[in-house]
């Protein structure tokens, strides 16, 4: 994006280096130099799903996340956090609901008919934020963790089940933007909260198609859950 760009949808000024307008959420142009919505040329995570056991494309650990963009919306007024995930036309593909009595935080994701799909863990004894990420079989396959102290904006990093670094996450707090890497440094996904809305609302944009999207929403609930904890 330009420098005095404005939304197609809303007309807000959205600054640059966003794929999403920060006021309403629509998605812009071009990301990281990459067409909208379209995969890289040659998927970095072919590599990293070899090397660094990142669930790739090939097996997606949920079935129903299958594409490149995704609308995190939380329900209002449910008696616990719910998420609806949608594609970028709308179209319910799962929920993420809170458990309400656990020790430490748990959610898990389940489809439209009610079949559980996977887990996410808080961990509560640990000195900085911590969530392990599971599948369908209770297996687990990932956890994500913040850095304690950062002065350039958020920092978090994923490993996977043996405990190895495969992503690393870096936050501008002012644009509400979350960038998603690899460990070579190439781009993997996209998460933006959106600035204006009555409820918690991401859009993810997936930059590298051989990533499971699932572990990518994983991030973004991970984040939502920790930010809220942290402003009480």
């Amino acid at each position: 994006m330009m420098a005095g760009a404005r939304c197609p949808r809303c007309g807000a000024g959205t600054g640059t280096g966003s794929s999403f307008c920060p006021y309403c959420g629509a998605q812009l142009g071009q990301a990281l130099g990459q067409p909208l919505g379209q995969p890289m040329a040659q998927p970095m995570g072919q590599t990293m799903g070899t090397s660094y056991n990142m669930p790739s494309g090939q097996g997606r650990i949920v079935p129903q996340l299958s594409t490149n963009a995704y609308i995190i919306d939380q329900k209002i007024l449910a008696i616990r956090d719910t998420f609806a995930v949608k594609d970028r036309s709308g179209n319910l593909l799962a929920y993420v609901k809170q458990q309400l009595l656990s020790f430490g935080p748990k959610f898990w994701y389940e489809d439209t008919n009610g079949q559980k799909l996977g887990e996410i863990h808080g961990k509560v004894l640990t000195i900085r934020p911590t969530y392990e990420i599971y599948d369908a079989q209770g297996q687990m396959v990932a956890q994500v963790k913040k850095k304690i102290v950062s002065f350039l904006g958020e920092k978090w990093w994923m490993e996977n089940a043996s405990g190895q670094e495969i992503a690393k996450m870096k936050g501008n707090i002012w644009e509400h933007d979350y960038n998603i890497q690899d460990m070579s440094g190439q781009p993997i996904a996209q998460i933006h909260k959106k600035w204006v809305s009555v409820r918690d609302s991401y859009c993810i944009e997936i930059l590298n198609t051989s990533i499971d999207p699932y572990m990518i929403i994983s991030y973004a609930i991970s984040l939502d859950h920790t930010e809220k904890k942290e402003k009480h």
